[in-house]
């Protein structure tokens, strides 16, 4: 069977070298192999198959069974996804905290943090990261408007995953329209309505700080504008407000 290139290339954006990636290749067709047939059928020269097999059972890819002769067979490409994953993640996570950590009370301590702003951010991910942060930084009341409220809409997905489980008192969300799965998941503290229509996305935290997240042209391009000026954030959650009280609450 033939290996795609693109198949290839994925396991190099997965942190295998050139020589891992061949021996790994070979062994998932192979079977259990002895370290003289993988220098031999990969390519990899046997003066450095062990080098590289000892790196791939570090990484998680493969299984040693000692012997005589000793045997590598390749863990399932599920398995090994998952462990990738999952020390990606944990590595991202951990960065993250130090970042945050250090570098946070330095950006506050040196940016005067009563400046008011109004900006425009692009990108389906720049939007999201910046929805995120509102909803984690939030202390006191989250409202937040969407087309709907299903958990396969790649567009809200992450938004809808962290505004599940926020540390604010009180969370309005207004939508028209929430999956049938997903209403067990939503806390019983938060009040969710629906309404027939809701147009684009927009989110206000605390009375302060205003998103809102506006998709379309042919390209289907993401458009975010952002503010923490107290007025704008008034504004925009007194329209919140009027779409709220001309909707219905959601039965559960």
């Amino acid at each position: 069977m033939t290996i795609s290139e693109a198949a290839t290339r994925a396991l190099r954006d997965m942190g295998l070298t050139e020589y891992e990636t061949a021996a790994y290749l070979v062994m998932i067709q192979g079977g259990q192999m002895a370290a003289s047939d993988i220098s031999q059928k990969s390519g990899v020269p046997y003066s450095r198959v062990y080098d590289v097999l000892g790196r791939l059972e570090e990484k998680g890819f493969i299984q040693v069974q000692r012997g005589r002769p000793t045997l590598y067979v390749a863990k399932a490409p599920v398995e090994v996804v998952k462990l990738v994953r999952l020390a990606i993640e944990e590595r991202i996570e951990r960065s993250a905290r130090i970042v945050v950590e250090e570098l946070q009370p330095l950006y506050e301590k040196e940016t005067k943090v009563t400046t008011r702003d109004v900006f425009v951010i692009h990108g389906r991910a720049a939007i999201l990261a910046k929805a995120i942060a509102m909803i984690e930084a939030a202390k006191e009341e989250i409202k937040l408007s969407l087309p709907s409220l299903t958990p396969d809409v790649e567009e809200i997905d992450a938004v809808v995953d962290r505004v599940l489980d926020v540390r604010a008192q009180r969370v309005y969300i207004l939508t028209s329209h929430v999956a049938e799965g997903l209403i067990p998941l939503i806390p019983h503290r938060y009040e969710v309505r629906l309404r027939d229509r809701v147009f684009g996305a927009g989110l206000v935290c605390d009375t302060r700080e205003t998103l809102i997240m506006l998709t379309g042209g042919a390209e289907q391009q993401f458009l975010g504008v952002y503010s923490n000026h107290v007025v704008f954030a008034s504004m925009a959650a007194a329209y919140f407000d009027s779409l709220w009280t001309d909707s219905r609450p959601l039965d559960r």
